[in-house]
């Protein structure tokens, strides 16, 4: 990230020059204004990290050019210092926007403390947004890879036709809600609302009143009338996730409602009108449920008019590293970590795994290792991904088995998996037991108990 820039907004030089020499012996690079007016001047040539402006300045008081940066610049932190410790102005201060308020004399430490971590926070939120932009005139990021760009341009191509049926598929955590939110956003339909709905997430019973709302007293604990989802998506996207887990009863009624653009109540006779799309998603096999008799194919074919299917991580491997440096950027600023990045072996480890959660997983994995991570950058011990070990020679297996019972045949194999498991994590860790452990998610006890029983060394 370089530098961190440090703007410091003061009419008396005295003060400036002690606070310069403070920050940059702490390796900021310093910009110094006498008043409001040359400090919005200043931001406005070179945007800095982070503000420390004092409150009683002519012409522009300090909360004044507080607000006026809030204006300009909402993420910019602004720190404020004052000569008297007043709570009610480091109150107002606080609400006005101000990352911190301080007073003079001020303490050092806190004082560097404070702007650090102001300035940390400003430099990973436009680390963010410039991971964001990396890939110029890219509207919808799904990554760089060849099968991403050609997700891309298929989601913009359907989102300029809000009346084609578009069926998401792809297994759990490849961004099937992201894709959705996407053809909702670049479509005519983006000022209106965006309403998502998990179809397995609710019983049978209560999914109806919320997909097509109740009237007061339908059934008990209906005490007053409720607007369904369709209701609420008005003149905006529906997206309506897990369709599989659909009861064939609501399916009935889902595909009338398609067909008539027209919902009635439970425990009503008037149908109510809508005018919102439907994007819809799944994880099963949906033709293999239509064949099973699980599922209506007339629903089917109106739905999945567009069916566009997401691929899964590990089928666009280049794309794993890019997202590891989205999320990594994200997690140092969520959780307040500073980790420059993954080392050359943790990027290889990232590649290798077969992220059955796919992005999800891959977010997860990141943010746990930078809460947990002690160095610069990210390694093989802190990911704690689980060690990919190669089959069990069946040869040797059988060798060893003879003519045993099965359950002695189970031990044996069960023993030779679970030696073969902590022997290449041990390997990959460099012996060290204690990361191993971490890696396999068991405590040293563990670890070195099951290294004893199976005759195992480092």
């Amino acid at each position: 990230m370089g530098r961190l820039q440090l703007l410091i907004v003061d009419d008396e030089p005295d003060l400036r020059w002690v606070l310069r020499g403070l920050f940059e012996d702490e390796g900021f690079a310093v910009v110094e204004a006498g008043d409001g007016d040359a400090a919005l001047t200043a931001i406005g040539q070179n945007l800095p990290d982070v503000v420390l402006s004092d409150m009683r300045m002519p012409r522009v008081p300090g909360i004044e050019l507080l607000r006026e940066v809030r204006h300009r610049q909402p993420d910019l932190p602004v720190i404020l210092l004052s000569a008297v410790e007043d709570l009610a102005t480091a109150v107002d201060a606080i609400k006005e926007g101000a990352f911190d308020y301080q007073a003079k004399p001020f303490d050092a430490q806190r004082l560097l403390l404070s702007v650090r971590r102001a300035a940390e926070q400003h430099a990973l939120r436009r680390e963010v947004n410039d991971l964001r932009r990396s890939l110029p005139g890219v509207r919808v990021d799904f990554g760089p890879s060849q099968r991403a760009q050609a997700l891309r341009r298929t989601i913009e191509l359907l989102a300029d036709q809000p009346a084609v049926g578009v069926l998401l598929t792809g297994e759990s955590g490849t961004g099937k809600e992201v894709a959705a939110r996407a053809i909702h956003a670049l479509s005519s339909l983006g000022p209106g609302p965006f309403v998502a709905v998990d179809c397995g997430a609710l019983p049978e019973s209560l999914l109806e009143s919320h997909l097509f709302g109740h009237e007061k007293g339908a059934f008990t604990g209906a005490d007053r009338a409720r607007a369904g989802l369709f209701a609420m998506a008005d003149g905006g996207t529906l997206f309506l996730d897990e369709l599989g887990n659909l009861p064939l009863s609501l399916q009935a009624k889902l595909l009338r409602a398609l067909q008539e653009r027209t919902v009635t109540p439970v425990g009503g006779s008037e149908p109510v009108p809508f005018r919102a799309r439907l994007v819809c998603a799944t994880n099963a096999d949906l033709a293999a449920e239509v064949s099973a008799g699980r599922f209506r194919v007339d629903l089917y074919h109106r739905i999945a008019e567009f069916t566009v299917a997401l691929p899964s991580l590990r089928e666009r491997p280049e794309d794993i590293v890019y997202f590891a440096r989205l999320f990594l950027a994200e997690a140092n600023l969520d959780l307040g970590r500073r980790i420059a990045g993954c080392s050359e072996a943790a990027g290889t480890a990232l590649r290798r795994h077969p992220w059955p959660g796919n992005l999800r997983e891959l977010r997860n994995t990141i943010r746990r290792a930078v809460l947990v991570c002690t160095s610069p950058e990210l390694d093989v011990t802190d990911l704690q991904l689980p060690a990919g070990p190669a089959p069990a020679p069946t040869t040797t297996i059988a060798a060893a088995t003879g003519e045993r019972s099965l359950a002695e045949r189970l031990r044996i194999a069960a023993d030779s998996l679970e030696a073969e498991i902590l022997t290449s994590t041990l390997a990959a860790c460099a012996g060290n037991k204690a990361a191993a452990a971490r890696t396999l998610r068991i405590d040293y006890t563990t670890l070195h108990r099951k290294l004893k029983r199976l005759g195992l060394s480092t």
